[in-house]
């Protein structure tokens, strides 16, 4: 059984109700897979700052554990309300974790940085991403490959540098049938920006079973 930790930016402006959405995703998957859960911390908006992260984190130690982020980021940090809670200041306490987060950019500084600091593996982005939400068949189409990934990894025997792999297919067959369907060229443009976003970084030989705690 595998603890998951997972923070989301439900506050936001102007993403707060896709990231809620995101996690509900999640957390409906894990609901169907129940054996596989040992414990889900959800943290909203007000609860994510640096000694609240660093506490509930802390109480799982030194098992591993799967963190996920639905926030906004920068270089080298995860920010919500314009604050870093997760930086290179506080990264050491990701040891031993899988870090998957759609956050714009943090894969550039603070991706290499968890691994540096023992962290198992990272996948995000290292570059801005960009969503569209007005319209909702756009909208779950950006969801679903931005969790792709995850859920591959959680329901099948895949390694998480295959279901890294096969995120970013799925990414081309979304923006192939889009193209072929004559749909908005920004929505294919962004999905596009967003795929070649995407980084892997760490073990990419991990599965599932590294994450068991009994």
């Amino acid at each position: 059984m595998i603890n998951f930790v997972i923070a989301f930016d439900n506050q936001n402006v102007s993403l707060g109700q896709y990231f809620e959405e995101c996690l509900k995703d999640i957390s409906f998957l894990l609901d169907e897979q129940k054996h596989l859960v040992k414990s889900l911390s959800p943290i909203p908006s007000h609860k994510c700052n640096v000694a609240y992260i660093e506490s509930t984190i802390t109480e799982l130690k030194p098992n591993p554990f799967i963190f996920i982020a639905y926030t906004h980021g920068k270089d080298d940090a995860l920010r919500c309300g314009g604050i870093s809670f997760v930086s290179k200041g506080n990264c050491m306490h990701f040891s031993n974790s899988l870090f998957y987060s759609t956050a714009c950019l943090i894969g550039r500084e603070l991706a290499p940085e968890l691994i540096n600091n023992g962290c198992k593996a990272f996948v995000g982005f290292n570059g801005e991403t960009t969503v569209i939400f007005e319209n909702i068949p756009y909208k779950r189409a950006f969801m679903e490959c931005d969790n792709f990934a995850f859920k591959l990894f959680v329901i099948s025997d895949t390694t998480i540098g295959q279901a890294f792999e096969a995120m970013k297919n799925h990414y081309t067959n979304i923006i192939d049938r889009a193209i072929e369907l004559g749909e908005d060229i920004l929505y294919i443009s962004f999905l596009r920006e967003n795929r070649d976003a995407l980084v892997c970084l760490g073990d990419k030989n991990l599965k599932k079973e590294d994450f068991f705690v009994s």
